[in-house]
């Protein structure tokens, strides 16, 4: 109880780190100097981690920043600490920042630390380390920056679908547009260019101007949206001022000369004549509003520069007459592409629904009416076009043709498939005729009602025979009616042959044969004709059911436990096959080897049985992986075998050899090393040469332990000579009774002992002889004092 009070307490310039990261942990929160000094100086990462944790001095913690086994865990530390009076230093520091992204649950914070960092393989580094997908996804969609979305586009390819999927489609964004300022600054200098070329004689200065300048407007709406798009990437504007600036100003009026002006109508003549080939041109694209526009101001240019060069010299007659027939070719274009313009989706509406062939699901008569519909507004479409004949036709329009075309086609079909199916229902009655004379009643019912659905095809007045089918009909009720008055006992005799199966079940596939049996009875009585016999299906059909109830149950466990099977085989095969694919067959586990296919085979029988058609294709996969896999065992056993043949053949030499039996033994040890290194084999041969290589081991080992056993009796010789001599020495330097009488007890003991080394020989010698004298001279000396 009191040794608690005797304890030491942790001190921290303990030797062992423990104990200081102890004493750190019992330090008070005001040590902050101490703790400041131990992440500065210990040597111990432990002992700094401890101190780190406890330290509350942001500049200490800021300093641990710069160092690489600390960094992280510093900066962990500095995010519980930060506020927004924490210096920017501090706050805007890049490991600092790195680990607000990793780690944060903000979206917000994360994206606030994410714009700090410029280095963008750090930033995709550390959130890709931040496991909440909505932070990622949060600072992805706040960053804008081009090479920041390159590298995470890279880095969270195949690991962050959404946050991969919003850079790629940023990117795409920016080269877009990056592509579109490209495109526009070569329009622009192009335009400039143009506007810069205009020469201020040109009579039609004035248009081209007006033409240019509002194309520069459009330049400059083009290059100011483009610009603010790529403002988001951080790309600087360009200076729409400036550029604007630089289109030339308009020249200056001059007063007309007082000499004649020479007016010529042949320009303009041939830009009404050029721009009609222009607009004819068109019908081959796809033409836009905005260009037909262009073509109509041209127009409308040209009229009023020939109206002014009118007002100066009138034109001769027949070059106005050609300048009118021009300009109304081009206006008669220009509606004809306006109004193609504008059919165009009544066009695709019309050109998406399929031809009628009369070989759908619905009647003869109804896909008539659909093709008569659709052919009058394929007409009236076409008509709608009023496209001019000197013209070449646009492809939807050519469509709309061929389109009316293959409907004639339809139509013509349609009649085809209608006469010929008139003449069939014509023979069909015929038959039908023959069959209700005959009182074959079960072909006639069928044979009506295959007239009765061939007979709905048609229009009413396109069908033949109408009266004679239905006389006939009539006839067949009829015949039914008395089939049904003798059939409808048996039907209630199998009726109750069910239920009895269902009360009182026989064994499953009895049970299933006998429920078979009399639906096959019931099925030969023919089709149900009255009321009573139907309400006797229904009262069949429950029967059957209950009676084939436990049997279902029987097979559907049945069919769940083959499927298993399957499923399991399945299983093995695929494991078999990846085994083989993957298996390094050079360096391949042998052993391991034996070892699966011996478990495979056993599962394999074991999931049993199965499927036959899918089990018979499962087993020839099986059988032959597992024959792939037994002959590249066979030849390893080949190998193997050989290999410890080899073994045996030097153990019998070894056995035969004039080398000791120890040299012997050592060599046999290390073929026995070799043996075990050996892979597999089977297991009969291997028992055989086992035998073999057990016996010449045994021979040379039995030869060894007799050598050791000798050896080992002349060494307890030794050492038991060695004790006499030591005792015998003892005596000498300590016993005054030594005499000589007990120096020849010695002699007597140690020359028991044969056989013995050289040098102990001497030893032995040199002690008897010295003790003899020992003996002698105490003797003297005792009589002496007598």
């Amino acid at each position: 109880m009191l040794r608690r009070f005797f304890k030491r307490k942790p001190r921290l310039d303990a030797p062992n780190a423990g104990d200081r990261v102890a004493a750190v942990a019992a330090l008070g929160g005001d040590q902050q100097a101490t703790f400041a000094r131990l992440l500065r100086e210990d040597p111990d990462h432990a002992v700094r981690l401890a101190a780190l944790e406890r330290l509350n001095d942001l500049e200490a913690l800021a300093t641990a920043l710069g160092e690489d086994d600390i960094a992280h865990a510093a900066a962990l530390r500095l995010l519980a600490l930060v506020d927004e009076r924490t210096p920017p230093a501090i706050r805007d520091h890049p490991v600092l920042c790195r680990a607000a992204v990793a780690n944060s649950a903000n979206g917000e914070q994360a994206v606030q630390a994410a714009g700090k960092i410029d280095d963008a393989a750090e930033l995709a580094a550390a959130l890709l380390e931040n496991s909440n997908a909505d932070v990622r996804l949060a600072v992805a969609s706040a960053s804008w920056r081009p090479h920041i979305l390159t590298e995470l586009e890279k880095a969270v390819r195949g690991r962050d679908k959404a946050v991969n999927r919003l850079a790629r489609e940023r990117l795409a964004l920016y080269r877009g547009a990056t592509a579109q300022r490209e495109a526009q600054d070569v329009a622009v200098q192009k335009t400039l260019a143009a506007a810069s070329a205009l020469a201020h004689e040109d009579a039609h200065y004035d248009a081209r101007r007006n033409a240019l300048e509002r194309d520069w407007e459009q330049h400059l709406r083009a290059v100011e949206a483009t610009d603010d798009e790529l403002a988001r990437f951080g790309v600087v504007q360009r200076d729409l001022n400036a550029l604007r600036g630089r289109f030339p100003a308009p020249r200056t009026p001059r007063k007309p000369a007082v000499a004649p002006v020479a007016v010529d109508f042949a320009p303009l003549l041939e830009a009404a004549e050029s721009l009609r080939q222009q607009l004819a041109e068109e019908i081959a694209g796809e033409t836009t509003r905005d260009a037909l526009s262009r073509f109509r101001r041209e127009a409308d240019d040209l009229t009023a520069q020939w109206s002014a060069n009118a007002d100066i010299k009138p034109p001769t007659a027949a070059s106005s007459a050609a300048f009118r027939d021009a300009l109304a070719q081009v206006a008669s274009t220009a509606d004809a592409l306006e109004r193609a313009r504008h059919l165009a989706g009544k066009c695709r509406d019309l050109l998406q629904h399929p031809v009628a062939n009369g070989q759908d699901a619905d009647s003869l008569a109804k896909s008539r009416r659909r093709i008569h519909r659709r052919r009058e507004a394929v007409e009236n479409l076409i008509a709608r076009y009023a496209w001019p004949d000197d013209l070449a036709k646009p492809a939807d329009l050519l469509a709309l043709e061929q389109r009316l075309r293959d409907l004639a086609a339809a139509a013509e079909h349609c009649d085809e498939r209608q006469t010929a199916l008139a003449q069939e229902i014509e023979e069909g009655v015929a038959t039908l005729r023959e069959l209700v004379e005959a009182g074959s009643l079960a072909e006639a019912v069928v044979l009506e009602r295959q007239l009765r659905e061939q007979e709905r095809q048609l229009p009413r007045e396109a069908v033949p025979s109408a009266g004679e089918l239905a006389e006939l009909g009539a006839q067949i009720r009829r015949l039914r009616g008395w089939r049904t008055y003798a059939q409808v006992p048996r039907r209630e005799a199998l009726c109750e042959q069910l239920e009895t199966l269902a009360k009182e079940p026989l064994d499953v596939y009895e049970q299933a044969e006998a429920v078979k049996s009399l639906r096959q009875q019931w099925n030969d009585l023919g089709a149900l004709d009255s009321r009573a016999e139907r309400e006797l299906r229904t009262r069949f059909e429950d029967a059957a059911e209950r009676a084939f109830e436990h049997c279902r149950v029987h097979f559907k466990e049945q069919a769940a436990a083959r499927e298993f099977n399957l499923q399991q085989r399945q299983a093995i095969v695929a494991a078999l096959s990846d085994f083989v694919d993957d298996n390094d067959w050079e360096h391949a586990d042998w052993r391991g080897v034996e070892r699966v296919l011996r478990q495979a085979r056993a599962e394999w029988r074991q999931y049993h049985p199965v499927e036959r058609k899918a089990g018979r294709e499962l087993t020839d996969r099986f059988e032959a992986i597992a024959a792939d896999l037994h002959e590249r065992l066979k030849g390893e056993w080949t190998r193997n075998i050989e290999a410890k043949e080899g073994i045996v053949d030097e153990a019998r030499q070894i056995g035969e050899s004039a080398d000791t039996a120890t040299d012997k033994a050592d060599a046999l040890k290390a073929l026995q090393r070799r043996w075990k290194a050996v892979g597999p084999t089977p297991r009969r041969a291997d028992q055989r040469l086992w035998k073999l290589f057990r016996a010449e081991c045994d021979s040379v080992f039995e030869a060894r332990n007799t050598v050791r056993d000798r050896h080992d009796r002349r060494q307890r010789a030794i050492d038991d000579i060695r004790a006499l001599l030591t005792e015998l020495a003892k005596r000498v330097d300590i016993d005054p009774a030594l005499d000589r009488n007990t120096v020849a007890d010695y002699e007597r003991r140690l020359h028991e002992f044969e056989d013995l080394p050289k040098d102990l020989q001497q030893q032995v010698d040199a002690m008897l002889e010295h003790a003899d004298r020992a003996a002698i001279e105490r003797q003297a000396a005792n009589a002496a004092r007598d």
